[in-house]
C-alpha cells in the first residue's frame, strides 16, 4: 500500500500496519500511533490520514527540557526565540517553570489582562487566548522591529503543592491550550522546569519534541539526559498513543571545552550508552548522543554551543544575546540549523 500525501506528510506502512510522519523543517516526527490495518477498519484509517492531511497542525511544539538545573534551559529557549523570529518565523514562548519564572524576568514581560493559571483553570474555554499572551518587541536602528510571543508565568502557579495541580488540572491541560494555537505560530517553545513533576510531564505531553541541553563536564547532566530519553519520554509516548514527543540528540550547552574534556565526556557517554543496552528491555541511546554516528563513520560527533560571556550577560539587559552581539547570534543560528531549519 502507497499514499500519495502532502509534502508535509510522510507514510511509513508494512501492508499490515501505518504510521503517518510530519516533516516540520529538518524535524521528522509521527502524526498518528502506528495504525494496524483490516477489512473492518480500512475506512476508519482512511478517515484518520485524511483529517491529518486536510487539517495540518503549523507549529512545531518543542519542550526545553533536562532533569537536571543549570544547564541553560531558559537561555536556550529565549535565543532560540529570538534567532527563529530574526529568520521571520511565528515564535510563541511559554515559561512553564513557575519556581523559577526565569524566563518571564530576562524578558521583563509583565502579566497580561488574565493570567496563565486563570487560562489553565477555564475549563469551559471563556478566557480569550490573546488575554493572556504579551509581547517581546524589539526595536533596532533604522526603525527595525523584531516580536515574539510569550504567555509570562504567574505568582500563583507556584502556590500549589503536586498532588493540588493533580486534582485542578488534568496532565494534558497544556496540550489543549497550545493545540489552539498552533496555527499561528512556526513554533512553540516550552521552558521546563528540572523535574519530572507536574509542569515537565504537561510541558513534555504538549511536545512534538524535546530538545535537551547537557553539559560536556557535567556527568549528571548526561545521565538525566539519558534518563528522559528511555525512561520519562516513553512513558508520555504511551500516554498519548501517537508516538510524540521524541527525543533530539543532545548538545553540549554553554560550557568552554578542550578536546581532552570532551573525549573524557564520551567516554562517560560510551559507559552510559553500554549501560542502557543491558537494560531490560534494552535502550539504544547511541542515535540520541551520537547522532551521526554510523557503522562505516562512527562518528562521535556532539552539536556544542560554545561558552560566550555575552549570552549570560544579557539577561541583565532583558534583551536576547542574539539580538545584542553577532558572535551569540551566530552560536544560535548554528543550533537551529542543526536541528530545525531545512
Amino acid at each position: 500500500m502507497r499514499l500519495n500525501l502532502t509534502l508535509f506528510k510522510h507514510p511509513l506502512t508494512n501492508s499490515c500496519h501505518l504510521q503517518l510522519f510530519r516533516k516540520h523543517g529538518k524535524v521528522i516526527h509521527p502524526a498518528t500511533q502506528c495504525l494496524e490495518i483490516s477489512n473492518n477498519n480500512i475506512v476508519d484509517i482512511v478517515n484518520i490520514i485524511r483529517q491529518k492531511i486536510h487539517s495540518p497542525s503549523t507549529a512545531l511544539t518543542v519542550a526545553i527540557y533536562n532533569n537536571k538545573g543549570g544547564v541553560g534551559k531558559t537561555t536556550t529557549t529565549v535565543n532560540l526565540a529570538a534567532v527563529l523570529t530574526a529568520w521571520g518565523k511565528r515564535v510563541l514562548v511559554v515559561d512553564f517553570d513557575p519556581n523559577q519564572k526565569d524566563l518571564t524576568s530576562c524578558l521583563g514581560v509583565s502579566l497580561g489582562q488574565n493570567t496563565f493559571y486563570e487560562l489553565l483553570e477555564d475549563k469551559k474555554n471563556l478566557i480569550p487566548l490573546e488575554k493572556v499572551i504579551k509581547p517581546y518587541t524589539i526595536r533596532f536602528k533604522r526603525k527595525k522591529t523584531l516580536t515574539f510571543d510569550v504567555i509570562p508565568c504567574d505568582e500563583k502557579l507556584e502556590t500549589q503543592k503536586e498532588h493540588e495541580y493533580l486534582q485542578i488540572f488534568k496532565i494534558n491541560r497544556l496540550k489543549q491550550i497550545l493545540d489552539k494555537l498552533k496555527p499561528n505560530y512556526d513554533y512553540i517553545l516550552i521552558d521546563s522546569p528540572p523535574n519530572w513533576r507536574f509542569f515537565s510531564i504537561s510541558a513534555t505531553t504538549a511536545a512534538d519534541v524535546v530538545l535537551i541541553p547537557t553539559k560536556h563536564n557535567d556527568i549528571f547532566s548526561l545521565k538525566n539526559a539519558a534518563n528522559t530519553i528511555k525512561q520519562y519520554i516513553p512513558e508520555v509516548q504511551e500516554f498519548k498513543k501517537d508516538g510524540t514527543p521524541i527525543a533530539l540528540p543532545i548538545f553540549w550547552n554553554g560550557e568552554k571545552a578542550t578536546a581532552a574534556a570532551k573525549e573524557q565526556a564520551r567516554k562517560a557517554i560510551d559507559i552510559i550508552i553500554e549501560q542502557a543496552k543491558k537494560d531490560n528491555p534494552p535502550f539504544d541511546l547511541l542515535p540520541y548522543f551520537y547522532s551521526r554516528y554510523t557503522r562505516d563513520s562512527q562518528n562521535r560527533y556532539i552539536f556544542e554551543l560554545p561558552s560566550y560571556a555575552n549570552i549570560a550577560n544579557a539577561t541583565f539587559s532583558q534583551i536576547p544575546a542574539v539580538y545584542r552581539d553577532k558572535i551569540a547570534c551566530d552560536y544560535y543560528l548554528a543550533l537551529v540549523k542543526e536541528y530545525f531549519l531545512q
